[in-house]
């Protein structure tokens, strides 16, 4: 049987089935080939059951190049050069990021090329600071070279030695000099430092005496250190300035400066005063004016920037800060800045409350600070017609710790305008003090009359203007006897001028609303007209007499914006036309005048002129020749001068607040409230009188 069947072969299905399963598996890793069998067979000899390890990426970054992206390929992301495989293939390579996935890494790109810039930016600002910082020394230590070259400051130096000064002040104070050079741009190419301004203008006075008890200059200012030269800017500041707006306590001030006490003075305080008294800086030697102009400007210059740097913006400032803000107004306005003056006028006006000292309200120097500050904030709002920011409480009394004038020194006045004239001219007792508490009681009306007409009390009725012009008038009627009088016999100071010509301005710009509106009959027309007119006339007799007196030429820029008003009030209401080229001549004459030391009053001649020229009237001949031509002042010059584009009343816009039935009721309220009075109506003696002789300055 055995030799009858064939023997079988050993079955090979366990070794097919594996060899099957290594292919399959050996699949997943390489191609197919013609020779997959025999591959499979190998992979399985080798003992590692037909599979390959995976092979691990390289550098992938996750945002791949455009041609990479394109062939499906893998990209190493390499900026701002071209990635491995481009450079290989000599492509192009592109990054055009998705903006849902890559977002965040552009803003996070962004940011830190911002970081960048910056760093870069405060290098180069660095960088520019140490290089100004190594011209000003250089340029510092030529102009020290040059001035003991020149015999400048030699005796200076050496009197600084000899009273044990160290160098290193000295130098410090002969650096400093020349810091305000960028305000000289309009001198000679010789004269750009104001080192040379300062020694010309101190030449100027070495003539005079030297105070007998000198103090320690150089601890206040660094512009100058001519003690005469600084004596002389304090006496016509507190001559002509410090009377008219009276905005610290000045026995108080002199008493600190001389002492080299900061309770009452500062060196912020003391180149405010300077910088104010150089508008009203002539030269005492003939011959040298155009240059003395030049001169003034310059130098007013130096010792306003001076004052700019000693103060800082602070929550709360003490209160020589504050008073120097508020001379600062006075001197930013003169010089034709009523933009940035204004911004002065705030800043004494919100901080005046507070200062940063523990002050008792009660201090007669606060008080006399708070209303000489609140009274000039007022006296702006009114001429610009805003309403006045922080004001007094209306039920706060005026000066109520406030000492009055005594009939000693310092409480008198003298006409100064050069050194020798405060002992060679008669004292007199200047009442400044209690001319400054009436005037903080009229600016208090006054202050009530502007919220009359900005509408802050409803319409405009009858009975508020007519309360308010009777106030006016009880003010008026109860001045103090020595301030009263306005006559030729009596010779009134200055600042008792200025006093009247404010309250005839207040009235003028109570009344002339009412007349521009056309809500009267004829007759109450007519009345309105002539106390308006009236009181225009006294204003304008009382500028003519303090010219007579004392020359318009120290008249405070203030009292320039009055005249205007005035001269206009005539002009526009008067029935006496013949009046009119006269008010325009006199007017422009007193502000030429004004001009020779207050650019302000530059751009006001302009605007007046305007005005009367499109009333048809034209100044004489010789007048336009003194003035110049009518159109050099551009916009920024009126802006700066007004903060407006005129200095009119807005009359236009007031009337939409005055009640429409005002004529209605005036007769019935003006006698009720004024006990039967009407407006004065002129005498035959006032409808003849012609403004010309009044205003003649002979």
């Amino acid at each position: 049987m055995a030799d009858g069947y064939r023997s079988l072969a050993p079955s090979t299905q366990s070794t097919d089935r594996s060899s099957s399963s290594g292919k399959a598996s050996g699949s997943l890793d390489t191609p197919l080939t013609s020779s997959g069998a025999n591959s499979g067979g190998g992979g399985s000899n080798n003992g590692d059951g037909g599979q390959r390890r995976r092979r691990q990426p390289g550098n992938v970054t996750i945002m791949a190049c455009t041609e990479c992206r394109k062939a499906r390929a893998k990209c190493d992301g390499q900026r701002p050069t071209s990635c491995s495989r481009c450079t290989s293939r000599n492509l192009r390579c592109l990054y055009e990021p998705h903006t849902k996935t890559h977002k965040d890494d552009l803003l996070r790109e962004i940011e830190s090329m911002r970081q960048e810039h910056a760093g870069l930016q405060d290098e180069h600002s660095e960088l520019k600071e140490t290089t100004r910082d190594l011209e000003q020394l250089q340029h510092s230590q030529s102009v020290i070279l040059d001035i003991l070259t020149n015999n400048g400051h030699v005796e200076e130096v050496i009197r600084r030695l000899r009273g044990g000064e160290s160098q290193e002040s000295i130098a410090v104070w002969l650096q400093g000099r020349p810091e305000l050079r960028q305000f000289i741009a309009s001198t000679s190419e010789s004269d750009r430092h104001l080192i040379a301004v300062v020694s010309r203008v101190e030449s100027l006075f070495e003539v005079f005496e030297t105070p007998s008890n000198p103090t320690n200059l150089h601890r206040w200012t660094r512009v100058t250190q001519s003690e005469t030269l600084i004596r002389h800017l304090f006496e016509l500041y507190f001559t002509w300035v410090h009377p008219v707006h009276m905005l610290f306590p000045e026995v108080n001030f002199l008493e600190s400066y001389r002492n080299g006490d900061e309770t009452y003075c500062s060196s912020a305080l003391v180149n405010a005063i300077c910088g104010t008294a150089c508008h009203l800086l002539d030269s005492p030697v003939p011959g040298v004016a155009s240059r003395d102009i030049q001169d003034r400007m310059n130098l007013r210059n130096g010792f306003m920037d001076e004052a700019r740097n000693l103060l800082s913006p602070r929550p709360r400032l003490s209160m020589t800060s504050i008073q120097a803000f508020a001379v600062m107004f006075v001197a930013d306005l003169s010089a034709g800045k009523a933009r940035s003056a204004a911004g002065y006028l705030r800043c004494a006006a919100d901080h005046i409350r507070a200062p940063s000292e523990s002050v008792d309200n009660a201090d007669a120097a606060l008080q006399l600070s708070q209303w000489g500050i609140h009274t000039l904030n007022t006296a702006w709002s009114g001429i610009t017609y805003q309403k006045p920011f922080n004001p007094v409480s209306p039920r706060t009394e005026v000066f109520i710790n406030v000492a009055l004038d005594q009939d000693s020194a310092p409480d008198q006045w003298r006409y100064y305008r050069q050194p020798g004239d405060d002992t060679n001219n008669p004292r007199r007792q200047s009442f400044a003090i209690l001319t400054a508490c009436q005037q903080a009681k009229l600016f208090r009306i006054v202050h009530d009359t502007i919220n009359v007409y900005c509408g802050a009390r409803g319409k405009v009725t009858a009975a508020a203007v007519i309360g308010c012009f009777k106030r006016f008038t009880d003010w008026k009627a109860n001045l103090p006897e020595e301030i009263a009088r306005t006559d030729e016999e009596s010779q009134p100071l200055p600042h008792v001028l200025a006093l009247h010509i404010q309250y005839n301005v207040a009235i003028i710009q109570l009344l002339a609303p009412l007349v521009a509106s056309g809500y009267f009959r004829e007759e109450e027309d007519r009345h309105i007209r002539n106390t308006l007119t009236n009181h225009a006339r006294n204003g304008l007799n009382l500028i003519a007499h303090g010219n007579r007196l004392y020359s318009s030429r120290y008249g405070m820029p203030i009292t320039a914006f009055c005249l205007l008003h005035m001269g206009d009030a005539l002009i526009q209401y008067s029935m006496d036309e013949s009046l009119a080229p006269n008010v325009v001549t006199f007017c422009l004459d007193i502000l030429q005048q004004n001009r020779a030391g207050f650019p302000l009053c530059g751009p006001l001649q302009q605007l007046f002129r305007q005005n009367a020229k499109d009333r048809g009237i034209e100044p004489e001949q010789d007048i336009k020749t003194m003035v110049g031509p009518d159109d050099r002042y551009g916009v920024d010059n009126i802006l700066d001068a007004c903060t407006r584009l005129e200095y009119s009343q807005p009359v236009d816009q007031i009337k939409r607040y005055i009640d429409r039935n005002i004529g209605g009721n005036w007769t019935e309220e003006w006698n009720k409230q004024m006990d039967q009075q009407r407006p004065r109506r002129p005498s035959t003696a006032d409808r003849s009188m012609q403004i010309t002789s009044l205003l003649n300055s002979d």
